[in-house]
């Protein structure tokens, strides 16, 4: 499950009134919709090491019929669905997480939820803390820090890198090779006037581009961009593609759209804990 990340605005001290949000979320009453449907938070909201979390469920019109004894279409009487989105507030980094839904029913999408969530965490912050929740999209810092944390841990099978000519001034070894060193800079640094500015290079499956060292060269050339990564994970057993573009997402593995909200909220909570220096370093969009 991924989360759209976004950043309060405001510096406020929480001056250790954090369980005072989550009673003043627990507490709300469902709101009017408009056209007879309603949306509520959930009444599970739960805090633990600075992050607050849970769920908002708003309901939704049915496009579902039944078949009567004449094998006609009718509609189904009392069927009252919700849709849960689930959502989070670390109160370290100021980042604010929002499930990223695709909804089928017409009356709802990302957009009405995100307004709904901020609504309501305005109204609890200016009850609690006495100031406004205004929350600003973010995306991935602009320096290459989760990139690189990835090439370390990772066998690493795909890498494109952009803004390459900067790059007359690396620094870095790229071999235990001395000799190699020495060469391998003057060349990159000097002799190579191609004006190079995109790098996009692959492996097979099973080979990696680790200890490549065009590879290192380029991404630890001087205000270069990794733009993208290809890594086998482990865990999963399988190849995963990251890339800069659409890394505005905080994914929180072992979820599910159903997953129960004691499982899932745990999940989020571990996660964040994990990952709190990338969701403090994620910039607000311009």
């Amino acid at each position: 499950m991924d989360f759209k990340v976004f950043q309060l605005f405001e510096q406020i001290n929480y001056e250790g009134r954090e369980e005072e949000v989550v009673q003043y979320l627990k507490q709300l009453d469902f709101f009017d919709a408009g056209q007879t449907l309603k949306y509520v938070i959930n009444s599970d909201v739960e805090y633990e090491r600075g992050v607050l979390v849970g769920s908002i469920s708003e309901e939704y019109i049915p496009n579902s019929y039944g078949v009567n004894q004449d094998r006609g279409l009718e509609n189904l009487d009392g069927f009252e669905p919700y849709e849960r989105t689930i959502f989070a507030f670390d109160f370290n980094s100021r980042a604010f997480l929002v499930q990223n839904r695709k909804y089928t029913p017409k009356n709802l999408d990302p957009g009405r939820t995100l307004n709904r969530l901020t609504d309501i965490f305005n109204d609890a912050f200016q009850h609690v803390f006495e100031s406004i929740f205004t929350a600003i999209p973010t995306t991935l810092p602009e320096d290459n820090e989760m990139f690189l944390r990835w090439f370390k841990v990772n066998r690493v099978t795909e890498v494109q890198v952009s803004n390459l000519n900067q790059r007359n001034t690396l620094r870095e070894d790229i071999s235990k090779d001395t000799d190699l060193n020495l060469s391998f800079k003057n060349y990159w640094n000097v002799e190579d006037d191609s004006k190079m500015d995109l790098l996009h290079l692959r492996s097979n499956t099973d080979g990696e581009l680790n200890n490549n060292p065009i590879v290192l060269a380029a991404i630890h050339s001087p205000e270069v961009i990794i733009d993208k990564i290809r890594y086998y994970d482990n865990e999963e057993d399988k190849q995963v593609t990251v890339k800069r573009s659409k890394m505005d997402k905080f994914v929180v593995k072992d979820i599910e759209k159903d997953t129960e909200s004691v499982t899932a909220f745990q999940q989020v909570i571990n996660q964040v804990n994990e990952n709190r220096r990338l969701l403090r370093n994620m910039r607000q969009v311009d």
